[in-house]
């Protein structure tokens, strides 16, 4: 059953998130965020952040947005049990209307894909 109700999310995230919300970037799709999906999903909703910058552990980039899965990832960096997350860079959040994507390196710098 759970796994089930897995998938549903998923899917309803993928399908759901391309329609309805908000677009704050301008991305090579038509990906966006959604606030009650984000809530339902622990986070997933905030669609469009995450294909503005897919690298960010992190969907949810200002306080606002809700990102419960966030939130146990981080905990869980502090006991020691995950590590390397890696949080959107606060110069690629403030970009609105830009799209950016990972360097195909391991550096944390950003290729502008424009």
């Amino acid at each position: 059953m759970s796994t089930v109700a897995l998938w549903h999310g998923t899917f309803t995230i993928n399908s759901l998130t391309h329609l309805w919300g908000s677009r704050r970037y301008e991305t090579t799709d038509d990906s966006r965020n959604n606030f009650v999906l984000a809530l339902l999903t622990c986070g997933e909703g905030w669609h469009n952040n995450h294909h503005h910058y897919q690298r960010a552990v992190n969907q949810g980039w200002y306080w606002w947005e809700i990102d419960a899965t966030f939130y146990v990832l981080w905990v869980m960096s502090k006991l020691g049990l995950v590590w390397d997350l890696h949080i959107v860079p606060r110069r690629v959040r403030d970009a609105h209307g830009t799209t950016f994507a990972p360097a195909t390196s391991t550096s944390t710098t950003e290729v502008h894909a424009q």
